[in-house]
C-alpha cells in the first residue's frame, strides 16, 4: 500500500470513529447514521481507497457497533425505569431464574389457572333429577305450612291430592364459583364469588326477572347470588372472613348429610313437588334446621393437633311465623361459634364437632304484645355431631336443641304465645339424624333415618295451635321424620347417577291420633357433576 493510500485509510478511520461516536450519543435521535457511513466506505471501496476486505471488515464493525449502542440504550432505559418505579417490570426486565409476573400458566389440577402471582379457580356443579311424588290421598288427613308430607288438607276436606311429577334441581342447585386468591407480604388474600341457579322455574310470586313464575311457559328460574366473601388470614394466624357465606350453626349438618348430592324430601307441603320452589329439602326440617348463607364476619383459627375453631357474627333474622307481631329491632347480631376435632388416615378417620348459635330477637316500634320496644326474648341453639369412616364404611350421627330456634329454616316459628296469650315466648325444638353407609370402588350405597320436633311453649301456645281460625289460620307445626334410601354410582371423577327413594312423615299439633298425621312416598333418579 502507498503512503497516500496509508493517510487516506487513516483519514477514514479517524472519520468512521467519529462517525460512530455520533451515532452512539444520537442513537436515539437518528436512525441514518449507520447508512451514511456505509455509504462513505462504499464510495472509498470504489476509488480503491479500501480494498473490499477492508470494506467488508469495517462493515462488520459498523454493525456490531450499532448492535453495541442499541444494547447500551436499552439497559440504560431498563435502569432508569427501575429507579423511577421499581415496581413496574416487563418481561424482558426480570431475572431469567424468576418467573414473569404476567405470565400466564395451567393449574396442576382443577379449572382455572395462575397469572403471574395470581390464582384464578372456577369450580361448580350441575344437576337435575326426575322426582315422582305420591302425596297422602286421605283427605280428612291433616297438614301444615311446614309439614313436609305431601297431600292432605289444612282443614279438612273432600278433595284429594294427586300424584306429581317434575324435572327439577335437587338439594343443591346448580353452581359457578369463582375464587381469585394471592399473597401479598405474607397474607393470604382471597375473594370468592357463588352463583347458584336452579333448572326449574322459579316459583316466587308474581314475576321474575321477566318470566311468568311457577310450572308454565316464558318462566325463568332466576339467579341466586347466594355467595360472595373476602378472605385475609396467615397459616399461624387463621383467617377472617367478611361477606356472605354458610354459617357456623348446622353446618356441618348439611356438609354431611347425603341427600346434599340428591333430592330428599320434595318440600314444603304448600308447593311440595307440583311448583318446585329453588331446591329439594333434604333432610332440611327433618333432622336438622339450614344452616343458610348469612352476612357475616368470622374468624376461624388455625388447626392444631386437628383442633380447630370459628367464632362468628351474623346478621341478625325475623322469625316470619312468629306469634306475635313486631319482632323485627336489630340492636344485637346474631353470634354463631364452632368446634372441630379430626383424626385418622389411611381409611380409617373421625370427625367431632359442635356448634352453636344465639339471638335477642327485640321489639320494635310500638312493642310485641306485652314485650316493651326496645326489649328482647333469646333463641339460643346447639348442635354435636359425628362423622366416622373405616375402610369404606361410613356412619354420621347429629343432633340438636334448641328454643326460639325454629323449624327448618332458622328462627322459623320459634317464637309463640306466653301464658296469658298476650306476648311471645320461645318453643323448645330438636331433632337428629342418623346415617350409615358403605363405599365400595365407584358405588355408595346409604341409609337415613330423622326427625325434627317443635314443642309449644306452653298450654295456651298449644291450643293456639291446635285451634285454626281461632289463633292462627292453620294448624301449628309438631314433627317431620323421614327414612332416605340413596345408591349412588361415580361414573367418571366428575359426574355421579344418582337413585332415592324417601318416606316422609309429618305431625301437626291439634286434630286427633287418626287424623293429625299425613304420610307421603317419592322417588328421585338423576345426576350430579362436579368440576
Amino acid at each position: 500500500m502507498s503512503k497516500n493510500r496509508v493517510w487516506i485509510a487513516g483519514v477514514a478511520g479517524l472519520i468512521l470513529s467519529f462517525g460512530n461516536l455520533l451515532y452512539a450519543q444520537n442513537v436515539t435521535t437518528s436512525t441514518t447514521n449507520p447508512d451514511a457511513m456505509l455509504d462513505v466506505l462504499k464510495t472509498l471501496e470504489t476509488k480503491g481507497v479500501l480494498t473490499h476486505q477492508e470494506y467488508e471488515a469495517l462493515k462488520l464493525k459498523v454493525a456490531k457497533d450499532e448492535q453495541k449502542a442499541a444494547e447500551d440504550q436499552q439497559t440504560a432505559v431498563q435502569q432508569a425505569v427501575q429507579q423511577a418505579a421499581p415496581q413496574l417490570k416487563t418481561v424482558a426486565m426480570q431475572d431469567a431464574a424468576m418467573p414473569a409476573d404476567n405470565n400466564v400458566t395451567m393449574m396442576a389440577s382443577g379449572v382455572g389457572f395462575h397469572a403471574g402471582r395470581f390464582d384464578v379457580t372456577i369450580t361448580g356443579e350441575v344437576n337435575g333429577f326426575y322426582v315422582q311424588d305420591r302425596p297422602d290421598t286421605n283427605p280428612t288427613h291433616l297438614t301444615c305450612l311446614l309439614c313436609e308430607a305431601s297431600g292432605g288438607t289444612y282443614l279438612g276436606g273432600t278433595t284429594a291430592q294427586k300424584a306429581a311429577g317434575s324435572i327439577r334441581s335437587g338439594l343443591l342447585p346448580g353452581d359457578l364459583s369463582f375464587k381469585i386468591s394471592t399473597q401479598e407480604h405474607g397474607w393470604d388474600v382471597a375473594v370468592f364469588f357463588g352463583i347458584w341457579p336452579a333448572i326449574q322455574n322459579n316459583n316466587n310470586e308474581g314475576l321474575v326477572e321477566g318470566g311468568v313464575n311457577g310450572p308454565a311457559a316464558l318462566g325463568t328460574p332466576g339467579i341466586d347470588f347466594r355467595q360472595q366473601f373476602a378472605t385475609l388470614g396467615r397459616a399461624h394466624l387463621g383467617t377472617l372472613k367478611i361477606g356472605r357465606d354458610l354459617g357456623l350453626f348446622g353446618q356441618e349438618a348439611i356438609l354431611n348429610d347425603m341427600t346434599l348430592l340428591g333430592a330428599g324430601s320434595p318440600g314444603l307441603s304448600t308447593a311440595g313437588n307440583t311448583n318446585p320452589g329453588n331446591v329439594t329439602l333434604g333432610r332440611i326440617g327433618v333432622g336438622y334446621v339450614y344452616t343458610d348463607f348469612l352476612p357475616q364476619i368470622t374468624y376461624s383459627t388455625p388447626t392444631r393437633y386437628g383442633l380447630s375453631a370459628a367464632i362468628g357474627i351474623m346478621s341478625p333474622y325475623n322469625d316470619p311465623l312468629a306469634a306475635t307481631p313486631n319482632l323485627t329491632g336489630h340492636g344485637q347480631p346474631m353470634i354463631q361459634g364452632k368446634v372441630t376435632y379430626s383424626v385418622g388416615s389411611h381409611g380409617v378417620k373421625a370427625k367431632f364437632w359442635s356448634n352453636f348459635m344465639t339471638e335477642g330477637e327485640q321489639a320494635g316500634l310500638g312493642g310485641s304484645g306485652t314485650l316493651a320496644q326496645g326489649n328482647t326474648i333469646r333463641a339460643w341453639g346447639v348442635d354435636y355431631g359425628t362423622a366416622l369412616a373405616f375402610h369404606g364404611l361410613g356412619l354420621v350421627g347429629y343432633g340438636y336443641n334448641g328454643s326460639g330456634l325454629g323449624q327448618a329454616g332458622l328462627l322459623w316459628d320459634g317464637i309463640g304465645l306466653d301464658t296469658a296469650g298476650t306476648g311471645p315466648a320461645t318453643r323448645d325444638s330438636s331433632g337428629y339424624y342418623v346415617q350409615p353407609s358403605y363405599t365400595w370402588h365407584k358405588v355408595f350405597v346409604g341409609y337415613s333415618y330423622g326427625q325434627s320436633i317443635l314443642n309449644a311453649a306452653n298450654a295456651t301456645d298449644l291450643a293456639f295451635m291446635s285451634t285454626p281460625g281461632v289463633g292462627q289460620s292453620v294448624f301449628g307445626f309438631r314433627a317431620n321424620s323421614s327414612h332416605i334410601a340413596q345408591f349412588r354410582y361415580a361414573v367418571t371423577s366428575w359426574d355421579n347417577l344418582v337413585a332415592e327413594w324417601t318416606h316422609t312423615r309429618s305431625e301437626v299439633q291439634g286434630g286427633t291420633p287418626t287424623t293429625n298425621i299425613t304420610t307421603s312416598d317419592s322417588l328421585a333418579f338423576g345426576t350430579i357433576v362436579f368440576f
